[in-house]
């Protein structure tokens, strides 16, 4: 039956009393009209009478009618009003992210909302009725009856709990609750919110500190490795954590640590190079920046490597490790074994893992490198010792010596000639005078015997001695110098320096069996401040550098700890008093230089030793030479792009490059090189850049280069072995890379080789240090030497 409107209601009513006036109007009119015709006139008066009244009954009572009806239509717009109300709000409660629920004291449920549908995976038809204690886990359902007992003395609550979602996970959620009464019973109302991002960003938060509070413990870079990987893999349920450390040579990467992967995996990639291309890590170790590979098997990062296909993995997730100082570690992989792209958390989580094992193989690096400072201090502070100690034995020993040397030579002169008794006093003679020249070397060690120094070129004393040392050597040993151009000034005593010289060739000759070689080097460079945190002795400065090589037996670690020591020696009785080197140690010393040594069994050994330079305002630190230096003619025109942030390795490289005749265009920034570029009207013939730079690497500048410049040879500069230098083949096939400290001559040989295709002579020198990065070389004239410095062993 259709319903009508109050409105179209009024209306029928309207005319229906319309209908009914007009009718009683005719039924009593035609009376009124006849009244001549018999009815009395009375009659006709009621009878009228009576007719306005039924009229006026029938309006008022329609008009009351009406007010009703208006009343009732006002109360049904009040009542769609709060039915729409209702509906609004019920639609709110449903669309709302927490679930809203309320049980009565049994804990059944009477209403709830669309988002605990959503929470637990229930429809509205399986929750409806159900218990709260059937979707709680047990230790959850068993404080539903206590916590109803407590709202109904406290009236609210606030709270954590966990539902059960239909196929079983445990949601944790935390519960406002509010007890309410409808009807004469007790209900409540509980109001739910999801908290598993919050519970995981706190189970993360504990097991990051847990692995902060490890890194500050004595633990292993291996338990240390573990517990990051733990923090990742129990961070992301499902996920596979691997990670890979930059090896020494920083070309490749070894494994670390990925319990959760296949053995054969981890070995597959142990040894990973490190190039654009070669998965995710070595690619994310290359651009050092992070890579996400989300579907392994079309990615062309991963193709053909069989190893990920057997492990049944399917995506990989990689982020470079990096120390304080931007020196690469290693990455940090997560590894899926179904195709997932990661979130913001996911990705933050990654970056975080990466940080974390960057703090801990920091940690552990300085550890190694403070226990072997320590050692060398302490060696340093027994060599001084035994120094101190030696040079008062040597001196009190000189007192005892000079009146027998003095009375040999009376009773000499009054011996008859060619008699016994002259040739015992002679022998006596000569024994005193060997003693006195053993004293002669504990002095030197102890820095107690007087220096003559003076301005002397280093390579003009080698040359010099070079004779005497030829002679000296076997016929079988050769003896190479390879001396820098130009002078090598120091403030030292000739004589001292000869005999550094000749213990070092004497100890060489010994290592060698059968015939050999021996290689002086001389050159200049800078030792910087990170020279300086590898071996404090050595102040930061310009120093000039004699290198001593031999390709003997080479030295085992613990010969190498006590070479220095008086009286020290592995060899046999009576071949060598064990002052050789501990005199080359003293002498060192007390030049204020600093000695050190590489060597290993059956590697042969070399020494180096650093003396500060003193250079001189009428000879250059370097003059060009054949084949060092191509003639200023060949220079001319050469334009040398030269990017290098520390100022002072900048300054000195650009005042060598413009000696020789090349322009320089000088960038201390990445950003300042390209702007120098992009200026540029003619062609740049030759980059030279650093290796780690703010802003971005040397590699990276060098990409940037190659569409303006896709021929431009580079010369990369690194005292790091783990920098990012270009490891794929068309990058490489355009560079070399220069390590520091390197010489001077070193730099313009590396120079020539790549704009002249020069090779240097005899080869290039081995690098001084691959661990440190050079710094500059103060003016060439006439710069101060350094304060005084504590030789190494």
């Amino acid at each position: 039956m259709k319903h009508l409107s109050i409105a179209q209601l009024k209306s029928r009513i309207g005319t229906t009393v319309g209908i009914v006036i007009a009718a009683v109007i005719c039924i009593f009119a035609p009376g009124v009209t006849r009244g001549g015709s018999g009815y009395p006139a009375g009659a006709l008066l009621q009878q009228s009478i009576l007719t306005i009244v039924l009229c006026a009954v029938i309006v008022m009572l329609t008009r009351i009618l009406f007010a009703h009806l208006e009343d009732l239509e006002q109360t049904q717009r009040i009542v769609q009003g709060q039915q729409t109300e209702l509906a609004l709000k019920a639609a709110q409660i449903d669309a709302a992210n927490d679930s809203i629920l309320q049980i009565d004291e049994e804990g059944r449920l009477v209403h709830f909302n669309q988002a605990l549908c959503r929470l637990t995976g229930y429809t509205a038809q399986e929750l409806a009725g159900v218990r709260l204690h059937q979707i709680e886990p047990p230790e959850c359902a068993a404080r539903i009856d206590p916590t109803i007992a407590r709202l109904k003395e406290c009236g609210e609550a606030t709270f954590e709990s966990a539902y059960l979602s239909k196929d079983g996970t445990e949601i944790p959620v935390e519960v406002r609750a509010r007890a309410m009464e409808s009807e004469g019973r007790l209900l409540v109302l509980n109001i739910a919110r999801d908290i598993t991002q919050r519970k995981r960003g706190e189970q993360r938060e504990r097991s990051r500190l847990k692995t902060l509070e490890r890194i500050a413990t004595d633990a292993t870079l291996e338990e240390l490795l573990a517990g990051v990987v733990q923090f990742v893999e129990d961070s992301v349920p499902g996920s596979l954590c691997s990670i890979l450390l930059v090896d020494e040579s920083g070309t490749r990467l070894r494994h670390g640590w990925a319990p959760s992967l296949p053995e054969e995996y981890n070995q597959a990639v142990d040894g990973l190079k490190i190039g654009k291309g070669k998965g995710s890590c070595g690619t994310a170790a290359f651009l050092r920046q992070r890579v996400v590979v989300e579907d392994l098997e079309p990615h062309p990062y991963w193709q053909n490597f069989q190893p990920a296909q057997h492990a049944g993995l399917k995506s990989c997730w990689s982020e470079p490790v990096f120390a304080s100082n931007g020196t690469l570690l290693g990455t940090v992989a997560v590894y899926h074994r179904q195709p997932r792209a990661p979130g913001d958390e996911d990705l933050q989580l990654l970056e975080s893992a990466a940080h974390l094992a960057g703090i801990a193989i920091g940690r552990v690096r300085a550890d190694e490198g403070r226990h072997v400072l320590e050692e060398q201090l302490r060696h340093t502070q027994k060599i001084e010792a035994v120094g101190q100690l030696a040079a008062g034995v040597a001196h009190d020993f000189n007192n005892l010596l000079t009146p027998i040397i003095v009375y040999a030579d009376m009773l000499l002169r009054i011996s008859p000639e060619g008699g016994a008794q002259a040739r015992m006093v002679q022998s006596m003679s000569s024994a005193a005078h060997k003693a006195s020249d053993l004293t002669q070397k504990l002095l030197s060690f102890g820095r107690r015997q007087v220096l003559h120094k003076c301005l002397l070129d280093l390579n003009e004393v080698i040359t010099s001695f070079s004779e005497i040392m030829r002679a000296t050597a076997r016929d079988n040993i050769t003896i190479d110098l390879l001396l820098s151009p130009g002078a090598a000034k120091v403030q030292a005593d000739r004589g001292q320096l000869e005999q550094v010289l000749l213990n070092l060739l004497l100890n060489a000759q010994d290592a060698i069996e059968g015939s050999g070689a021996i290689c002086l080097e001389t050159g200049h460079l800078i030792l910087d401040d990170d020279f300086h945190r590898q071996h404090p002795v050595a102040q930061p400065g310009h120093y000039i550098l004699l290198a001593f090589s031999d390709d003997g037996c080479g030295m085992a670690e613990e010969t190498l700890r006590h070479m220095y020591e008086p009286f020290f020696t592995t060899k046999e009785t009576g071949r060598g008093t064990g002052l050789g080197l501990a005199t080359v140690y003293g002498v060192v010393k007390h030049h204020d230089g600093c000695i050190d040594v590489k060597s290993h069994p059956g590697q042969g050994t070399r020494f180096e030793i650093y003396l500060p330079a003193s250079a001189s305002t009428d000879e250059p630190i370097m003059r060009p030479s054949q084949p060092a230096a191509q003639p200023q003619e060949a220079a001319a025109g050469k334009v040398i792009l030269l990017v290098e942030d520390n100022r002072m390795i900048r300054e000195v490289a650009s005042e060598l490059l413009t000696s020789f005749g090349y322009r320089v265009l000088v960038a201390e920034t990445p950003s300042r090189a390209l702007e120098l570029a992009a200026g540029e009207g003619e062609e740049i013939d030759l980059l030279a850049t650093d290796v780690i730079m703010p802003e971005m690497t040397g590699p990276e500048l060098y990409e940037r280069l190659q569409g303006r410049y896709p021929a431009l040879p580079v010369l990369y500069i690194s005292g790091y072995t783990n920098a990012a230098v270009p490891q794929d083949e068309k990058l490489r096939q355009e560079a070399i890379f220069l390590a520091k400290p390197f010489t001077l001559e070193q730099f313009m040989a590396r120079i020539n080789e790549m704009l002249y295709q020069v090779k240097p002579p005899q080869g290039n020198p081995p690098p001084l240090d691959h661990r440190t990065m050079a710094r500059l070389i103060e003016a060439q004239q006439g710069a101060l030497a350094p304060g005084s410095k504590e030789p190494q062993p």
